[in-house]
């Protein structure tokens, strides 16, 4: 939950929930976490009705680093931070299953 995040985990929270907004109009869509990693890994992309950008890009990397985590969706928990490594892993598992995930 937003409330269970540190400061800095916050930050990367409310960054990636920005670029939600201007694409769609909404708090966290959907498989956010998955396109907005998939931009980390390949660069800036179409988002809804915008565009994630380098600047943006480098923004969420910078966020990331320093609290050296990812957040992502929990159905019960909401936002929650996931150390790095696991992301990385449960990123990799959820493409195998869908790839379809980031599409956004």
């Amino acid at each position: 939950m937003l409330i269970d995040l540190t400061e800095k985990q916050q930050a990367l929270a409310d960054a990636m929930s920005d670029i939600s907004k201007a694409g769609y109009s909404a708090g966290w869509l959907q498989n956010l976490e998955y396109v907005l990693w998939d931009a980390l890994v390949n660069g800036e992309r179409e988002y809804g009705r915008t565009c994630i950008t380098k600047t943006e890009i480098d923004h969420l990397q910078q966020l990331s680093n320093a609290c050296n985590c990812w957040i992502y969706f929990d159905e019960q928990l909401e936002e929650t931070a996931i150390h790095l490594v696991s992301w990385q892993v449960k990123f990799k598992e959820a493409i195998e299953r869908n790839p379809e995930i980031i599409n956004g």
